[in-house]
């Protein structure tokens, strides 16, 4: 089967837009000229991260052994099953492709308790036993990986900007590695990887961040991230003071997006009317006809817009202190320059989480049962049931 045009429906936050709105993808030509958008899965890279932390530890990992063997027996033994019910306890299933299954794992059996673990471990046909440095280490497994299972969850969401998490989830990253890695007993060397990591993996934000030379082919480089993160109301700059920057080094940061920002934003320049000037604001009419020759000009029949100067409309949306959600803000927003960027840049996916579920959703309607689907009624289906919640 073959597809002759791919369009994408963008609805963000929890707010119905007024309009549908399908956009062809070549529409976003008009973002970047230069190249075509193809950014890299947060939520994979965010994945090998964990991965090299926990692989390349040896401790951490004979434990993670240990408890997907009992996951595993815990889902054929009918007498394990019965001393987990008595415990109102349950062992979570563990799955080689998702990290966080490990972590939602650990962290069940950690809640069963020391002496309850052994009894249950008994039952088993070759039991592991979890020695006490072993459950003290995996408590501090699940403080270290809270946050990145926190994100994960987030980052999946239909519901949220996803594109504007990406900056502020790995800033958080960073610091809660710093924060912890003192004050650990087992997972010190955990931590340091966990670290090192998340800066390989996402080279291009760190070195935004410390306003070091960018190459082309550093992870997540793309601007777009940060521009996403400052046209969402609820972020901005509220992100950087967790940095603790010396003053004039957040300053530095500071004016370094917002100039990314006026970039964008001047890329359409050469888009406005011949008679519009960006050094003063340009009030322009509709043409909409009046119903009298005679009817005022100052009117309500004619509607009037102004075209404020770039700088002007970035240094007020940041002195901005509404901090409403997403769409319900770019809404009613009169800061139209911005208002089109920020519709462009956060309409981009962060993960791809939301594609692989249409996928399912396309896999469970084109079924052996209805090979005789056209095209058309197989695209319109899958449309309608991605979207069923906001028809």
């Amino acid at each position: 089967m073959s597809f002759s045009k791919i369009y994408i429906l963008f609805i963000v936050d929890d707010v119905l837009p007024e309009q549908f709105q399908l956009f062809d993808i070549d529409e976003f030509d008009d973002y970047n000229d230069t190249h075509n958008l193809r950014l890299s899965c947060f939520l994979h890279s965010l994945q090998l991260c964990v991965r090299d932390g926990v692989g390349k530890t040896t401790f951490t990992s004979r434990a993670l052994e240990k408890c997907r063997a009992l996951a595993k027996f815990s889902r054929r033994s009918s007498k394990m099953a019965e001393r987990l019910e008595q415990l109102a306890k349950s062992v979570s299933k563990s799955n080689i492709t998702r990290w966080n299954s490990d972590y939602l794992l650990v962290k069940s059996i950690v809640s069963i308790g020391k002496t309850d673990l052994d009894s249950i471990v008994s039952l088993m046909e070759k039991p592991v036993k979890f020695t006490t440095n072993e459950i003290n280490m995996l408590k501090e497994l699940i403080d270290v990986l809270e946050p990145f299972y926190d994100i994960t969850i987030k980052c999946q969401s239909e519901t949220v900007v996803t594109a504007s998490l990406v900056v502020p989830a790995v800033v958080h990253l960073l610091i809660h590695l710093c924060e912890n890695k003192n004050s650990l007993s087992f997972c010190e060397k955990l931590v340091r990887d966990l670290h090192l990591s998340v800066e390989k993996r996402f080279a291009g934000i760190v070195k935004r961040l410390n306003h070091s030379k960018i190459e082309d082919d550093d992870p997540f480089n793309d601007p777009a991230y940060f521009l996403a993160t400052m046209l969402d109301p609820s972020f901005k700059f509220l992100w950087i003071p967790g940095l603790k920057l010396t003053p004039n080094n957040e300053n530095k940061l500071k004016q370094h997006l917002i100039q990314l920002l006026l970039d964008e934003i001047n890329k359409d320049c050469n888009n406005l009317p011949p008679h519009v000037s960006d050094e003063n604001n340009v009030p322009i009419r509709s043409k909409k006809r009046k119903l009298f020759a005679y009817e005022d000009p100052r009117s309500d029949g004619e509607n009037t817009t102004f075209v404020i100067n770039p700088v002007t409309e970035v240094n007020a949306y940041f002195n901005d202190p509404v901090r409403s959600q997403f769409s319900s803000y770019w809404r009613g927003s009169q800061f139209h320059r911005l208002k089109k960027l920020a519709k462009c840049v956060c309409s981009i996916q962060a993960s791809s989480a939301p594609v692989e579920r249409v996928f399912s959703h396309a896999g469970l309607i084109f079924s052996p049962r209805r090979t005789r689907l056209n095209e058309e009624l197989f695209t319109d289906l899958v449309f309608l049931k991605v979207n069923q919640a906001f028809l």
